[in-house]
């Protein structure tokens, strides 16, 4: 997936250090070329000074004496060389740094000289008939140091400019997208039973629009999702009298039959009534369940407690279909922090589960094992036990399998549901004691 963030950080970083870098060496190549000038003007100046100054006559040789003696005030001083030439083409004076490889024969303006391992610059000033001709010659790596180094003075403050320029465009891109990230926070947090408009407050102006659709179908996804469940618990419940009446009458036409036939037809009857009545409760049961992402309360439960009721709500069930259904429980009773009647309703299915899926004469044993202050609760049967295809299909709504039980095909999923309101997940095991039989395993916190 594209992060604009990403995408506009690389782009404007890529633009903006393209650009520092182009106007850095336009600007170090500049400086560089003024530098170059203004020691070609440099040259032209100090050579009509000397011409100016040097005497034309017998005490010229006492000027090259005395700057034999004089002590450069700078280190750049020394870079800059004159020679004074006569009219005859004679040298008069030099500077000791002058190089004597130069010609003597004068020509006037700037020249390049080239000389193997340095090149140099000069500028002669040809005198006037008769007068002396000046000669000042500067050393090509001297000249490239001194502008090398004027212009990176001047390159140095766009160089130091870029990370703060990229330090900026980090920060303004992620503080201008932070609306974005508020956003998708806000909706990230909408589900079935928080269907809340998103807040519009600081929404740029960009996406308003996107935020306004957004909350228009956040509002008819919550009037669907009411009349939906508002439809599924009226229909559950006006069901419930019924179904209850149907089922007496049967069991009390039932009673009163003597013909065999007809009593199998009512027996018939009677097991698709009570099926019905299962499917009305779990229905209810789901009812209450869609809308929740959390529980709506937690306290501390008596597990122990609440498991020994179970078990004896269920053992008329376990006689009647001949099975052994057992508690094994450490001695002391455990607590777990969540919601009662919730618990109550995901143990009832479990071991209703287990209880209707396993052959007569099995056993059915609801176990609690303490570990590393979780307990481990597991539901363990001597049934036929589950395929890997069944045991991912389960949890899916009216998914009964190949059975023959009369289940609802709501358990399982009402189980998971609860679960994960209990921050759990449910796990269905094969056994690992070389019987035939499932697990159905979840973990709570102690």
């Amino acid at each position: 997936m594209r992060s604009i963030r990403q995408t506009l950080t690389i782009s404007l970083l890529s633009f903006g250090l393209l650009a520092g870098l182009t106007t850095a060496t336009l600007a170090y190549f500049a400086a560089k070329e003024e530098a170059e000038e203004l020691f070609d003007a440099q040259m032209a100046q100090m050579a009509r000074l000397i011409e100016q100054l040097a005497p034309d006559d017998a005490t010229l040789p006492l000027v090259i004496m005395n700057e034999k003696q004089w002590q450069p005030a700078h280190p750049y001083e020394e870079q800059l060389s004159y020679r004074i030439v006569s009219s005859a083409g004679d040298i008069l004076v030099a500077s000791p740094s002058f190089p004597d490889w130069v010609d003597h024969e004068p020509v006037d303006g700037y020249h390049d000289l080239d000389h193997p391992g340095e090149n140099w610059r000069m500028f002669t000033l040809i005198g006037e008939q008769g007068q002396n001709h000046i000669q000042v010659v500067q050393s090509d790596k001297a000249r490239t140091e001194i502008a090398t180094k004027i212009a990176l003075t001047n390159t140095l403050p766009i160089l130091v400019f870029l990370p703060l320029l990229c330090v900026a465009i980090w920060w303004q891109i992620g503080r201008n997208l932070k609306p974005l990230v508020t956003l998708s926070e806000e909706v990230s947090e909408r589900g079935s039973g928080h269907l809340d408009p998103v807040r519009m407050q600081e929404v740029p102006t960009e996406i308003s629009g996107l935020v306004s659709a957004l909350n228009r179908m956040l509002q008819r996804l919550k009037l669907s999702f009411e009349r939906e469940r508002r439809f599924t618990a009226d229909a559950a419940h006006e069901l419930r009298t019924p179904l209850a009446a149907l089922q007496i009458h049967c069991e009390n036409l039932f009673a009163d039959l003597r013909d065999e036939q007809c009593r199998g037809s009512c027996d018939q009857i009677l097991t698709g009534l009570k099926r019905m009545n299962r499917v009305v409760e779990q229905l209810l049961h789901l009812s209450r369940l869609d809308p929740q992402e959390r529980l709506p309360e937690s306290a501390p439960i008596n597990l122990t407690g609440l498991c020994r009721e179970l078990i004896g709500q269920q053992i008329p069930f376990a006689i009647a279909r001949d099975i052994d259904l057992g508690l094994t429980a450490p001695e002391d009773d455990i607590s777990v922090d969540g919601h009662a009647l919730y618990l109550s309703i995901l143990l009832r299915n479990l071991v209703d589960n287990a209880i209707r899926y396993t052959p007569t004469g099995g056993e059915v044993t609801l176990e609690l094992v303490t570990q590393d202050g979780r307990v481990q609760v597991s539901v363990i049967d001597s049934g036929p036990g589950l395929t890997d295809e069944q045991k991912q299909r389960v949890f899916e709504r009216f998914y009964r399998g190949k059975n023959n039980s009369d289940g609802s095909g709501l358990g399982l999923s009402i189980v998971h549901q609860i679960a994960e309101l209990h921050g759990s997940e449910i796990q269905l095991l094969d056994r690992q004691d070389g019987q035939t039989g499932l697990v159905a395993r979840f973990t709570l916190a102690g």
